[in-house]
């Protein structure tokens, strides 16, 4: 068989590769289209999207294309551009586009629709490709145009792509993007009106096809309050930064959300996605009290006189801001969407975007300046100063802006500095002499004879230079003694008789009572000879062997062997209960089969007991699991159709009233798959039909403060959680909450539709559903274990400590209690166990060699 050759590939395979690189999903195509009617001076742009048949269009009145670029762009396809650059000129780009790729791979992958007219022309001139091959060239049929501009239309996207098709999201969640992308970009563009609409229910006769309008503004703080409300924004600060060549300009808003949904951050007017530049800003936020002493939707600053959960009342920035960056710094070539950015001189960027915020951050109050300038402390001699009390009741956790007094000013001199110095020693004559009583050790100055223990510490002194100079100690100032370790042990020599006499004669060195003698377990039951008390370096080693004997259940005799084992969930069903230990634990014993190569026998029904202590409290895991379990399998049936078997709710009588901002409320009604995500976990609401009456298809009104406001009624909420969810305003911060979640990490379930009656079998099937689950619902359930759950000093009968371990052992994550501490714990092993009888396996212990220690004393 000949070897095989490297060939070039086809052009037509060239292209459809490529084409698929440039285009990967319906969004990303109206946004390349978008960015194409911005880079040709629109000032108003439609666009029309039907996500179930795969079709959009865009138009706008920007300059339009000729005929003569039209059949340029048929003919010669793909990287043809009015936007062609030189490459100079590449380091100074003013438009989005310029590779002329976005139109070539739409027609490649889509039905590809093209109607323009120039200011010049008095004709609509429109083209249709599919597949690279022109279908129609000619003059517009049915896109046609009044004045200039260009419409382009997609229909039968990704038609030669059927596993792209498969895994794309689903029609709801593709709307949400496309409607994100269009007020992203609006919100540089405030010169430019947008509008959008669902051609699906166009079609078919609905009123609610027109789903967003922009208009023109003068700044994006006009497009922010028109998009999301005046309730974000009541308070801004405007930004104008100018530094190196840099500037940042834009808006921080002194109101808090509840989510990162309303942070935009551009580079060039350009979105980029969450990155480095995010974490800057969020990590500068973060390490301020901003979370906590922003203004809330009411522009207050609420403090509330209980101390509650730092979850619950943070706050995230709000803010637009567009860092204008020469383009000669950047490299956005990376992929074809050009949101992945390269700078040249990246720390520049991160410094002056971290001082920008810190500025911002200063001048509010929520950070304290930084002093670069080192400062000095006064010694006072005088009484000590009384300190601040400080507010415990409402700390809130968060790192907060403590003032500083004004002190008195006073003539009190800083002292010169303390400092001890140490002579270089001249002469280290040193003895070592051991106890013959008690074996301890000690080191004797051969010149005075004054002793000290030899693992007594030395002074904490830095190593003497080379001239034998002072040196200054670095440590707290106070005296200790030598380190054995820094003893020089070569001119450490043997005692002189008359020390030796001397140090046994003093009686400070006599024992008043007999040592007990120290023996191991191993040598008694299998070397009854030996010397135990050899030596101090035998017993050192005895005490470090029966340390590590107790840590990992190691030891030479047989009730020690060596095991190395996982314990699992059958382990703690098959446990024997004792007892309940200082009411807070309970005591039980593993039984564990051993292998027989590790003991030397061939026996394998042999088995080894330990010790184990479980935490009582781990019935709050027991709890919360039930609870979990209950409500993650009625949002899976309610999400797969099953409506009738879902979450069990309570109906509330008379419905309970949550106050939301108009951009909450026009979310919840207009978005069917947000309000399908309430209802799959039980949160129904009354007359949302009425709440979009109100709404209108105009936001006009937003430019009125009192019409910032929605409310809405609830009527039905979750039965596990639902005498929680009727006090103070938990409900509220309940939706408001997960509107926030579903607004900037909208799920899309339409893949996982189904899969729940398929595992119905599996036991943990329920795990699936916890990656969406409300956090703030995930909190109150996890607050309802715990209330009711086996606290400390509980008392258990034996009964109902066997009833905890049994229950504990049917969880998930049994070995970890709720909050994810371990839940037991082995203490010690217990030996093996035969499997004959139960009856331990021994050696016999020669309890005479105890006898024969006791007479060598």
């Amino acid at each position: 068989m000949a070897d095989p050759s490297i060939d070039r590939l086809s052009s037509s395979t060239q292209t459809k590769l490529r084409s698929t690189q440039i285009l990967t999903s319906l969004p990303q195509i109206v946004s390349e289209l978008l960015q194409n009617s911005l880079d040709a001076g629109a000032k108003h742009i439609e666009i029309g999207v039907n996500c179930a048949e795969w079709s959009c269009w865009v138009t706008d009145d920007g300059s339009g294309m000729s005929k003569d670029s039209l059949d340029t762009f048929r003919t010669a396809g793909r990287y043809q551009s009015s936007k062609a650059y030189t490459p100079d000129s590449l380091d100074c780009l003013s438009t989005f586009g310029f590779r002329g790729e976005a139109l070539a791979s739409a027609a490649d992958l889509c039905c590809l629709e093209i109607a323009s007219r120039t200011s010049r022309s008095r004709e609509t001139w429109s083209i249709i490709l599919k597949d690279g091959k022109t279908l129609y060239a000619g003059s517009a049929v049915r896109w046609r145009k009044e004045s200039h501009g260009t419409t382009v239309c997609i229909r039968d996207a990704f038609y030669n792509l059927p596993v792209r098709r498969r895994s794309h999201p689903s029609p709801s969640r593709t709307f949400e993007l496309i409607r994100g992308d269009i007020e992203s970009w609006a919100l540089m563009h405030p010169e430019v009106s947008f509008a959008l609409e669902d051609s699906q229910a166009k079609l078919c006769g609905s009123a609610k096809s027109s789903i967003l309008k922009i208009p023109k503004t003068s700044s994006c703080i006009g497009v922010f309050r028109h998009l999301y409300g005046r309730a974000l924004c009541h308070h801004v600060e405007e930004i104008s930064l100018i530094s190196e060549g840099m500037r940042l300009e834009g808006f921080i808003s002194l109101d808090g959300a509840l989510s990162k949904a309303y942070q935009f951050l551009y580079v060039n007017r350009h979105p980029i996605p969450s990155g480095d530049l995010h974490r800057i800003i969020d990590s500068k936020f973060a390490s301020s009290s901003f979370a906590k002493n922003a203004f809330d939707e009411i522009g207050a600053t609420q403090r509330s006189s209980t101390r509650r959960s730092p979850r619950k009342i943070e706050k995230k920035p709000v803010y637009v801001l567009n860092l204008v960056v020469s383009p000669k710094q950047i490299d956005n070539l990376l992929e074809p969407a050009k949101a992945v950015l390269q700078f040249q001189n990246k720390a520049d960027v991160v410094e002056f975007l971290s001082s920008s915020i810190v500025s911002f951050l200063v001048r509010h109050g929520f950070t304290a300046p930084r002093d670069n300038t080192s400062r000095t402390h006064e010694i006072s001699t005088g009484s000590p100063r009384k300190r601040k009390r400080l507010d415990f009741e409402h700390n809130s956790g968060y790192a907060e802006v403590i003032p500083e007094e004004n002190e008195q000013e006073g003539t009190n001199v800083p002292p010169a500095p303390l400092n001890l110095y140490a002579e270089r020693p001249h002469d280290m004559n040193e003895l070592v002499w051991t106890d013959p009583n008690t074996g301890e050790t000690f080191i004797v100055d051969a010149r005075t004879g004054n002793s000290r223990p030899q693992t007594q510490p030395r002074l904490a002194i830095e190593d003497v230079d080379e001239n034998g100079q002072f040196q200054v100690l670095r440590q707290r100032r106070t005296l200790s003694l030598p380190d054995i370790g820094s003893v020089d042990k070569s001119r450490i020599g043997p005692a002189p008789e008359w020390i030796q006499e001397a140090l046994e004669a003093n009686d400070t060195y006599a024992i008043t009572e007999k040592r007990i003698a120290e023996v191991t377990v191993g040598s008694v039951s299998e070397t009854p000879q030996r010397n135990y008390l050899s030596d101090q370096q035998a017993q050192y080693q005895q005490r470090r062997h029966f340390s590590n004997l107790f840590l990992s259940g190691q030891g030479s005799g047989d009730s020690n062997i060596h095991v190395q084992h996982r314990f699992t969930k059958d382990d703690i069903c098959a446990a024997r209960i004792i007892s309940q230990v200082d009411r807070k634990f309970v005591a039980c014993v593993f039984n564990k089969d051993l292998d027989s190569g590790d003991l030397g026998k061939n026996n394998s029904s042999t088995k080894n007991s330990t010790l184990v202590l479980i935490d009582q409290a781990t019935d709050e895991r027991i709890r919360v699991e039930r609870f979990l379990k209950d409500l993650c399998l009625g949002f899976l049936r309610s999400y797969s159709g099953e409506e009738e078997e879902g979450v069990e709710m309570r109906h509330l009588t008379p419905p309970i009233p949550v106050l939301l901002t108009r951009h909450e409320a026009s979310r919840l009604v207009r978005s069917q798959h947000i309000e399908s995500s309430f209802r799959s976990w039980g949160i129904r609401f009354a007359d949302l039909a009425q709440v979009e009456l109100g709404l209108g298809t105009s936001t006009s009104g937003l430019d009125n403060e009192n019409d910032s406001y929605v409310q809405v009624f609830t009527v039905c909420v979750p039965e596990v959680v639902a005498d929680k969810l009727t006090m103070g305003n938990e409900l509220r911060d309940l939706v408001k909450g997960y509107l926030a979640q579903l607004e900037s990490d909208l799920p899309d379930m339409s893949r996982n539709q189904g899969k729940h009656s398929e595992t119905r079998a599996n036991e943990s099937d329920w795990l699936r559903a916890l990656r969406w689950c409300p956090r703030e619902l995930l909190d109150l359930v996890n607050s309802k274990a715990c209330r009711g759950a086996i606290m400390f000093n509980d008392s258990l009968s034996r009964e109902q400590c066997i009833r905890l371990v049994r229950q504990l052992s049917e969880t998930v994550f049994p070995f970890q209690c709720a909050h994810g501490r371990p839940s037991l714990v082995p203490l010690a092993n217990l030996g093996k166990l035969s499997g004959n009888g139960g009856s331990p396996l021994r050696r016999t212990v020669g309890w005479s060699t105890l006898d024969q220690q006791s007479s060598l004393e």
